[in-house]
């Protein structure tokens, strides 16, 4: 990217907001995993072989956990099933110019295809990313809420606005 280029895409408004949704985490053998059905509204994010976060709007929320626990305790016993949404602050970076801020905080290499699910640290803490089309949703650890806020207004100065009200996620598909 020539500078020129690089002047334009820092001239792109970016929106950022604040997204709440449900984040039900599910710790269970690949294979169980893997067989869970898709469930409408639920993006799942593979974490590990053993583990996968289910997101999803908040009003879905405890019919999600309860599907999932139903379901991955019937094929495997011993599997554990939490709704940690309060354990997770979102931001949700809107538009073309979201890629950019994010390679300005991360040196995650970020797949050109959407739906991706990448993690990795972002503005110095660990974060989760789904990529979905027209948005990114920056799942980090509630303590570090404040640090990552700073430093996307650190590195997108004034184009860049955000919300500090939170909205249900949006763009979420059954996919994985």
């Amino acid at each position: 990217m020539t500078p020129e280029e690089s002047a334009c895409v820092l001239e792109i408004p970016l929106e950022i907001g604040r997204s709440c949704a449900a984040v039900i985490e599910c710790h269970a053998s690949a294979a169980a995993l893997t067989s869970l059905p898709a469930l409408p509204g639920v993006h799942a994010c593979r974490v590990a072989s053993d583990e996968l976060l289910l997101l999803a709007p908040p009003s879905l929320g405890d019919e999600v956990l309860r599907l999932a626990k139903a379901y991955l305790t019937s094929v495997e016993p011993g599997t554990l099933v939490l709704d940690q949404s309060d354990g997770w602050v979102i931001f949700s970076l809107h538009g073309e110019a979201a890629m950019e801020e994010l390679r300005m905080l991360s040196v995650i290499p970020f797949p050109e295809a959407r739906p991706a699910f990448v993690q990795g640290a972002v503005a110095g803490g660990s974060a989760k990313l789904l990529l979905l089309p027209g948005v990114v949703h920056l799942l980090v650890p509630y303590p570090l809420r404040d640090h990552v806020d700073r430093r996307l207004r650190e590195a997108g100065g004034v184009r860049v606005r955000i919300t500090t009200e939170e909205a249900p996620i949006t763009g979420l598909a059954a996919a994985g």
